[in-house]
């Protein structure tokens, strides 16, 4: 989504170094006001949170003398925040209109767990983001001063290599709805949301631009593979408890279709199997979608209802949009949340997915959806930044849970729809009965969505949340569940399925024979390397179905008779068969 929805304006300090971990960086990222989405107006841009890191270092800046830990103790972090809680609310109608701010706070009950000290410390949450940003440290320092809050400690990665010197045609040519310019926005907004619900938490980075391998087709560029490689190598090396994805291309947009969605399913099966969940924007194009070729945000949309490809993964939870109903004034609750919908075009996205089927723990809430097919959202929070800013907000509420179980909660949606959302208010599911995400396109054609009331429905999921009852019922949830044991084993073997679906015509090849390989689920138009024992064989290609295949010839290929490892290696997924020759 690549937001630019900022409703007040925060000073923009100098350019600085960047943090460095684990690959250098190449190349720079100009900085620009283009943003994913048009801004009214009306609403001048708020600055990009940002700051100086000299590499190799961290950015943590405690506010009262460290623990071993490089935090200060809890009974300090009580006391940062109980006067940063007052200061919110001494001077709330100032801030009631900045988003994310203390209506968020108090709007969720966040305050009461911070009180606690439950403020993310000892947890990490990573935004997926498409670029760099030099200057995010600073800026977050800025922010952080208005309210008192403690700086985090911040740390750009680059899981799909350094970065390039310059900005892929692909993303240049989207402007202001995924440029390299415009992911400053779309950074500075996840880093901010996710930062303010959990202020002790530190926060990752992960900078994975487009056509890192091949030159990619247009939703390629908006929604890059890259980012799920991110993915992948976040929750496999287990850097962060949770993670936040901003981004509603529609699955529509896709031309390869299906195979191109489904082929990324196994960073998302990566990241459940180790329990770190995922959360993604369900998008802010109402119930249909922004489509690829679209250079601003719902410039150009799918003519039908349509959901984005990523939250509606079985494996992720889709985080749709509401807005905090408090009294401006005084920050006090006048009632039930309503669904976000603004500036004619702007909604948030709900409906059905065309690619992938009703998940099981979503057949309790079937005579609602009436539908066989996966719903979102799950969940909806602030949105008034568009659902870019619901996402890591939400991940800050996990990163609350994580400290509370004192382990990763995730993936969370069979809890959400076990046990918490059936609990409603006494787990803190706080219902969403008003609004809906119809919109007008941009064609002037009024496409009809999908309407909040009473309970679960398609237009909210379960609803908001009351953190304060969310976040322990969560962990208890968790806990119980033996840390989600049963689903993490569920992904863990689907994963695994994926890992060895290679296809021979004949595992064992005589002398003088030959055996015929299918790879399936790979990225469409990647290249895949193949090898045997370890050596090169050959780069492949995947079809538009995501297929490889290649004609086994031992004679040819010089291969010993005996047994011999075959592995093919995409972006996203390596597949591995045995065969035995002679």
């Amino acid at each position: 989504m690549r937001s630019a929805l900022f409703r007040r304006t925060i000073p923009i300090a100098a350019a600085a170094l960047l943090a460095a971990f684990l690959l250098p960086a190449a190349g720079a990222s100009a900085a620009g006001p283009a943003a994913r989405r048009p801004v009214p107006p009306s609403l001048p841009l708020r600055a990009r949170i940002t700051g100086a890191v000299i590499p190799g270092t961290s950015t943590a800046a405690p506010a009262a003398p460290a623990t071993v830990s490089g935090l200060p103790s809890k009974q300090d972090q009580i006391k940062v925040l109980t006067a940063v809680l007052a200061r919110m609310k001494e001077n709330f109608a100032q801030f009631a209109a900045t988003t994310p701010g203390p209506a968020d706070i108090f709007g969720y009950n966040i305050d009461a767990l911070w009180r606690q000290g439950i403020d993310g410390a000892g947890t990490t949450i990573a935004v997926m983001e498409g670029w760099r940003y030099l200057d995010i440290a600073n800026q977050v320092a800025m922010f952080d001063k208005q309210f008192g809050l403690p700086d985090p400690q911040i740390q750009t990665i680059y899981p799909a290599g350094p970065l390039p010197a310059k900005c892929p045609a692909g993303m240049v040519k989207l402007q202001s709805y995924g440029s390299c310019n415009a992911w400053q926005n779309e950074l500075t907004l996840d880093v901010l949301a996710a930062h303010l619900v959990a202020p002790y938490a530190k926060i990752i980075i992960s900078a994975t631009p487009a056509d890192t391998e091949v030159t990619g087709d247009p939703a390629e560029n908006v929604a890059m593979p890259e980012i799920m490689k991110g993915v992948e190598f976040i929750s496999s090396h287990h850097l962060a408890d949770v993670m936040s994805i901003s981004d509603g291309t529609g699955e529509t947009t896709y031309p390869a279709g299906p195979a191109q969605i489904t082929s990324q399913n196994a960073a998302e099966l990566t990241a459940a199997a180790n329990g770190v969940p995922v959360l993604a924007a369900t998008g802010d194009c109402g119930v249909v979608q922004n489509l690829a070729v679209a250079t601003a945000q719902c410039s150009k949309t799918s003519p039908t209802p349509d959901t984005a490809a990523w939250d509606d993964s079985p494996w992720v939870t889709a985080v749709g949009g509401s807005v905090p109903n408090l009294d401006p004034s005084t920050g006090q609750r006048l009632g039930p949340d309503p669904l976000w919908h603004a500036y004619g075009a702007l909604a948030e996205g709900a409906g059905f997915s065309a690619v992938f089927p009703r998940p099981a723990y979503q057949d309790g809430v079937a005579g609602i959806t009436g539908s066989a097919m996966r719903s979102v959202p799950d969940i909806t929070l602030d949105s008034q930044d568009g659902t870019s800013e619901s996402a890591p907000l939400m991940a800050g509420i996990l990163a609350l849970a994580t400290q509370v179980n004192k382990a990763d909660v995730g993936p969370i949606n069979p809890a959400l729809y076990g046990v918490l959302g059936p609990r409603g208010a006494q787990a803190g599911i706080a219902d969403v009965v008003k609004g809906n995400n119809s919109v007008t396109t941009p064609d002037g054609k009024t496409v009809r969505g999908f309407t909040a009331g009473q309970g679960f429905d398609v237009a909210s999921g379960w609803g908001a949340l009351s953190a304060a009852r969310f976040v322990p019922a969560l962990a208890a949830a968790t806990a119980a569940s033996h840390q989600d044991q049963a689903v993490r084993a569920q992904a863990r073997a689907q994963l695994t399925a994926l890992q060895h679906s290679v296809q021979l015509s004949a595992r064992h090849i005589p002398a003088g024979g030959t055996s015929y390989l299918l790879g399936p689920n790979f990225l469409p138009g990647h290249p895949v390397h193949f090898a045997i024992d370890g050596h090169a064989v050959a780069t492949l290609t995947a079809n538009s179905l995501g297929d490889v295949t290649y004609m086994i010839d031992p004679s040819l290929l010089k291969l010993a008779p005996g047994k011999h490892t075959i592995t093919l290696n995409g972006m996203l997924l390596t597949e591995s068969a045995t065969i035995t020759t002679g």
